[in-house]
């Protein structure tokens, strides 16, 4: 398809829209000392019905518009949370009293907690659902790990894995930063985010066409609150649990500071990450061999996070943001591994030690441009972003074995470095029609650096192994286009989007001379439906369609042959292809708060992991291109109130999984449970419990049993309401492990691991604040899909 094809498709989901007279009014929104309260809502009204809406922008100034001629008597309505709603009956063109609003503060509001009257904790939009944090129990200080997990429909392991509904992975943003870090890391940042400062997240199942269409599942995104105290502002926290025998410490520090229109803002966050686990291998093989392993592991992990960043205002409609992230990780690992292996009639025993040391690097800086071309919401966005990764890592390995021969030691040097540059602009039109209109396109170019080095020790000289060793460079452009349409009509929202992406990629062995070139096209459409059946008792249903792609990841089609034991290989493969899905779902909404969701998944050339056993009983890992994949299911929200100050949340998820690969299928119905109670006993102690259970699933070819946690924490207010204890008690009846079963084509394997998961820890944090009211900018960043498939 050529750029013109696109280009014509693109442009035929864009909604005519004749020229008619527009008349307006505008106005300004402060507070008593006649400071700007930005982000109120202002609602114009005649005779009781509604004529046209505003919110007031970052400086306080908002502007309503409507193609009727504005005359006669009318209502004008102005609320933002914490102040008192201001009714005023005015008659056209008596308007003088616009330019100065003035909002009183709600004397209900107490040590910076509104007391309001009861709000939904979720809100139900046409292609996502909104959990507002800052008017629930969520905003009683938590971390913003915490955040998600007592969310509804997310789900959260103790490791920090993040999925909503059934198996569905997510991608987690922050005020549209799309946070690329491994699941730990992003773990650790998310701790360090203070569940004050988070005003709602977005829970978007399946993403509509602004986002990349990149993705195996859904997206979380974390909205900050936009207003905070002028001049400066921070807090610092830090951490203790007691990990087994192993200690966890860490501490953050965060900064903000305003002066005019310039805005910066900072942080820093340790950890300090020592732990043992404990793992088991048993593996059957074709001929009946046996094979069985222990292996204790020890680790010593540090962790450094750095952020900067600059925001300058350009008068009141534009702001340029500058914004520069760091994460440096230093991991040692040493293992020791006693083997038992069964050929035959032999019995061969050893024993294999190896070590670790990995040095990662990501820095990621992120200029954006955005000009706000009217009060309704319009605007255009630019976003310069740039990546870079590096990584240095060695593994040495030796093994003894009863069998001097069978004796090995060699070592794998295995750096690499991946750089990411990406263009973007949007574009968003919001029209007087109750109708938004968005467009935009993004150029992103990826380099991917990879090298191992195998070298054996023989005749006590280290020696280059050529065959086990590669060097592969990869190379990958991206050209994206996208549009979308949004309309409100009565009690139904419609929303519809058509994205088009471009794929060119070149990938070079340079050690063996293999070569390849893939290029692809493909068109991603996106609906969404919604309709309130009744508006006053929240009832609504809704139904949404996507088309969505997942890439390889750049290490998986790296063809390298990677051992990390004398009996487990990792594989590349260069014949990777991209997978692609269908997402389906309708679901219906009681009450804003018990929602019922059927849902339907279909993934063609499934791209997971595969577990096989090759010659010589090596087991072979390698990512491949399953036939496909299905996933249907249905989940369940059920919040409710015991009593004063006891809250609960539930949330259900049964849904059947299956894969197939060739002639090889394999499927399981599962189900997850996830309990939340929240007992607040006024300026005594905050208490939370929370139990999650999963039950068996499938993933790839092999079986996974249950899980089962329960935790337990207290939670005590200090120094004024700044400050914060937490005492807590992780999975208290021990009962987390991992353990999957792999039964493929007459082998079997069943692997053991156990994580020190039953953790006694404290936690302390304290803020602090000066000055005036303030928004803490924000910045978006560019390449999306990009650094997820980083594998760093």
């Amino acid at each position: 398809m050529t750029l013109r094809n696109i280009l014509f498709i693109l442009f035929l989901i864009f909604p005519s829209n004749g020229l008619r007279a527009q008349h307006s009014i505008a106005g300004k929104v402060a507070d008593s000392s006649f400071q700007p309260l930005p982000f109120a809502t202002i609602v114009l009204q005649a005779d009781s019905s509604f004529i046209a809406g505003a919110t007031a922008d970052e400086s306080g100034h908002f502007a309503i518009s409507t193609i009727d001629r504005l005359h006669g008597h009318y209502t004008l309505t102005v609320s933002l949370m914490g102040y008192q709603t201001l009714k005023r009956n005015f008659s056209y063109p008596d308007t003088a009293f616009l330019s100065h609003i003035i909002l009183a503060r709600d004397k209900r509001t107490l040590a910076g907690v509104t007391i309001a009257g009861k709000k939904p904790l979720v809100i139900r939009k046409a292609d996502r659902y909104i959990v507002d944090v800052e008017n629930s129990f969520l905003a009683n200080g938590n971390s913003g790990l915490d955040v998600l997990r007592k969310s509804p429909g997310v789900w959260v392991s103790n490791n920090g894995s993040i999925r909503i509904k059934g198996s569905q992975s997510v991608l987690v943003m922050i005020n549209d930063v799309v946070q690329r870090m491994s699941e730990e890391e992003l773990a650790e940042y998310l701790k360090t985010i203070r569940s004050e400062n988070i005003s709602k997240i977005e829970v978007i199942a399946n993403p509509p066409s602004e986002f990349e269409a990149a993705g195996a599942g859904g997206i979380i995104h974390i909205i900050l609150k936009k207003v905070r105290n002028d001049g400066f502002s921070g807090g610092v926290s830090t951490q203790y649990r007691q990990q087994g025998t192993k200690p966890y410490y860490g501490g953050t520090a965060t900064a903000d500071y305003r002066v005019k229109n310039l805005y910066l803002s900072g942080a820093y966050s340790y950890v300090k990450d020592k732990s043992i686990y404990l793992a088991t291998n048993n593996i059957v093989y074709p001929d009946k061999g046996v094979y069985s392993s222990r292996t204790d592991r020890n680790n010593n992990a540090g962790r450094h996070q750095y952020r900067f960043g600059i925001a300058l205002d350009i008068g009141k409609t534009q702001t340029i943001n500058l914004q520069t992230l760091a994460t440096v990780n230093d991991l040692n690992e040493s293992f020791i591994t006693g083997i038992r292996y069964l050929p035959g009639t032999d019995t061969i025993t050893g024993v294999a030690n190896s070590g670790r040391t990995r040095d990662a690097n990501l820095q990621s800086t992120t200029l954006n441009y955005v000009w706000r071309t009217d009060s309704s919401g319009s605007q255009l966005k630019v976003i310069a972003d740039y990546t870079n990764s590096s990584k240095t890592e060695l593994n040495n390995f030796s093994s003894r074995y009863n069998d001097p021969l069978r004796n090995s030691t060699y070592r794998n040097n295995t750096p690499n470095n991946t750089s990411i540059l990406s263009l973007q602009a949007d574009y968003t039109k919001v029209l007087r029609n109750k109708t938004e209109i968005k467009g935009g396109t993004k150029l992103s170019a990826v380099k991917r650096d990879n090298e191992i080095i195998r070298e054996d020790y023989t005749d006590d000289n280290w020696v280059l192994n050529g065959a086990g060793s590669n060097h592969f460079i990869y190379k990958e452009y991206l050209l994206m286009f996208y549009s979308s349409a949004e309309k409100t009509l009565g009690r139904v929202v419609l929303k519809a989007g058509l994205r088009a992406e471009q794929t060119y990629t070149k990938g070079n062995s340079v050690t063996s001379g293999q070569k390849f070139d893939r290029n692809y096209f493909g068109l991603f459409p996106s609906f969404f439906m919604m309709y309130t059946l009744n508006e006053t008792q929240g009832n609504s249903i809704r139904l949404n369609y996507t088309r969505r792609l997942q890439r390889p990841s750049f290490t998986a089609l790296n063809p390298y042959r990677l051992q990390f034991d004398d009996y487990t290989v990792l594989i590349g493969n260069p014949n990777l292809l991209p997978q692609y899905s269908h997402n389906i779902s309708t679901g219906y909404t009681f009450r804003n708060e018990y929602t019922a969701e059927l849902y339907f998944s279909r993934t063609n050339n499934v791209i997971a992991e595969l577990a096989s056993s090759a010659g010589n009983n090596v087991i072979e890992y390698q990512s491949r291109n399953f036939t496909n994949s299905t996933e249907y299911g249905v989940s369940l929200e059920a919040p409710f109130k015991v009593m004063k100050g006891w809250t609960v949340n539930n949330s259900f998820s049964l849904y059947n999984l299956s894969y197939r690969l060739d002639s090889f299928s394999i499927n399981r119905t599962s189900f997850s449970l996830k309990s939340i109670h929240t007992i607040v006993w006024n300026k005594v102690i905050d208490i939370d419990v929370v139990a999650d259970y999963r039950s068996p699933y499938v993933s790839a070819n092999s079986r996974i049993p249950h899980m089962f946690s329960f935790d337990l924490e207290f939670t005590r207010r200090i120094l004024k309401n700044q400050g914060r204890v937490r005492l807590f008690l992780a999975d208290i009846f021990n009962t987390l492990r991992e353990k999957e079963t792999t039964d493929y084509y007459n082998t079997h394997i069943d692997f053991y691991q156990k994580r020190p998961t039953r953790i006694v820890g404290v936690a302390f944090s304290y803020t602090f604040r000066s000055g005036k009211k303030f928004n803490n900018k924000k910045i978006d960043q560019g390449n999306t899909d990009e650094k997820g498939r980083i594998g760093n």
